[in-house]
């Protein structure tokens, strides 16, 4: 079972599951959800980098799971980075950490915070962005009509000048379906019921966000800082088949601007497909490959 862990981060504190493997000092990496994630939904993949030999800490973003902060559900994305931030620095206070063989990983929305991670902390040594989101404004963009896109920056204005008047903005859903106002609107009921799964499963789980999260999604670009990684290492893990929440030409447009060393890890599933077996193994074991050839010993 991993320890739970608290490390603070600009003044709020965090908590962690810290994950150790028998062979110490180990490598590190730090592990983050997607949008609107807690660290519980983590602990499968958090237990599989573990039993491939790395000391990992998963942790709640402020304002999520059982972290403090308010209000709460602030999906702020660089604030995340300055969690993932505070998080590297807590490994290297800890004694079985190798503080020079550091990676991050992420997955979905966590991706994009990841690869921003890596871009501006030399620490990282190697990233691993799985399905990553690298442009919130294309991202937002790409899953509405033009309608509902003007819609978004309506509201977005809206809830500005209410959060000046009153100092309390609105909250949305992270997804919903046809004609409802969420942060994710999607076609797709087997997106509906991922998220319903997810709040049935993990008790700390929120279905929705503040709505000024979008405003600061909006802003959030990795894409333009990913070509700052290198000379350390980057993969970003993908779905090649249908994927209607994380954009593969944007991935491959942000993939094409990173340097060596660098690897694009495409699989042959549609995007939810890779967080069930096989597909969830097989991206896994990419990431751990990753992670295996540039936070060896021998490196």
């Amino acid at each position: 079972m991993p320890d739970t862990v608290r490390f603070t981060s600009e003044g709020v504190t965090c908590l962690a599951d810290l994950l150790l493997p028998e062979r110490l000092p180990a490598p590190g990496l730090v592990i983050g959800r997607g949008f609107g994630g807690v660290r519980a939904a983590n602990f499968k993949e958090a237990t599989y980098f573990q039993q491939a030999g790395y000391a990992v800490l998963s942790i709640d973003y402020r304002t999520f799971g059982d972290s403090a902060g308010e209000p709460r559900c602030q999906a702020f994305p660089l604030v995340e980075v300055e969690d993932f931030r505070n998080a590297l620095s807590y490994l290297e206070t800890r004694s079985e950490i190798d503080a020079a063989r550091l990676g991050v990983w992420g997955t979905s929305f966590a991706g994009g915070v990841a690869l921003y991670t890596a871009a501006v902390d030399r620490r990282v040594k190697a990233v691993a962005a799985q399905m990553p989101i690298v442009d919130g404004r294309r991202w937002l963009r790409s899953l509405r009509s033009p309608g509902e896109w003007e819609d978004l920056l309506a509201q977005l204005d809206a809830d500005r000048r209410q959060r000046y008047l009153t100092g309390q903005g609105a909250q949305v859903l992270l997804s919903g379906g046809p004609g409802q106002f969420s942060a994710m609107p999607t076609d797709d009921p087997n997106m509906a019921d991922h998220f319903v799964m997810l709040k049935k499963t993990f008790p700390t789980w929120r279905e929705d966000v503040t709505l000024e999260s979008l405003e600061r999604v909006l802003e959030f670009t990795p894409t333009a800082l990913v070509d700052q990684i290198a000379p350390r290492a980057v993969c970003m893990i993908a779905a090649s088949g249908v994927d209607l929440v994380h954009p593969l030409d944007q991935i491959v447009d942000a993939y094409e601007r990173c340097h060596e060393p660098k690897r694009l890890a495409l699989l042959p599933y549609a995007g939810l497909d890779l967080r069930f077996d096989p597909g969830w193994s097989q991206a896994l074991q990419a990431a751990v490959d990753w992670f295996d050839e540039h936070l060896s010993v021998d490196r």
